[in-house]
């Protein structure tokens, strides 16, 4: 029986000082919460770009409370959804985030793309079966440290 002991407990410190410093290690080299990215500041592009060309457009106005344009298109919501994303995904703004508003009978969501130094922010929500209804603005990203003209 003590010839059994001694190894278990050789395993069994060598295992715990083992853990002990690999958890030691780990929690030296983990970031503070502090030192997390801050997110992109970003500016109103102020009507300097032309509009976008969106698949399906019905109307559109200049927009208000903040949006550059809004209107509507002839398609079904999931429909916009997809032939509005496909398109600008052709024009090169890549998909970063979607959020969803409200995900009800009428449905709405926000997504957001990125074109180089640009933030496209677009909403769309449902108005009825075969309509959906948009707004859209573009932000300049403003990088800390770098002049923008």
């Amino acid at each position: 029986m003590i010839g059994f002991r001694m190894p278990v407990m050789v395993f069994l410190l060598v295992f715990l000082i083992g853990m002990g410093v690999v958890l030691g290690l780990r929690t030296k080299t983990k970031k503070s919460p502090s030192s997390s990215p801050r997110p992109p500041r970003t500016e109103a592009v102020d009507r300097k770009l032309p509009p976008l060309k969106l698949p399906g457009e019905k109307s559109r106005t200049i927009g208000s409370d903040g949006w550059e344009f809004s209107g509507e298109t002839d398609v079904n919501f999931v429909t916009a959804k997809a032939k509005f994303t496909a398109e600008l995904m052709h024009q090169n703004w890549q998909p970063e985030k979607q959020i969803t508003l409200d995900a009800s009978i009428s449905p709405r969501i926000l997504l957001t793309l990125r074109n180089h130094d640009l933030e496209l922010v677009l909403m769309l929500w449902k108005i009825d079966a075969g309509t959906t209804g948009f707004a859209y603005r573009r932000e300049t990203i403003i990088n800390p440290g770098v002049v923008t003209q």
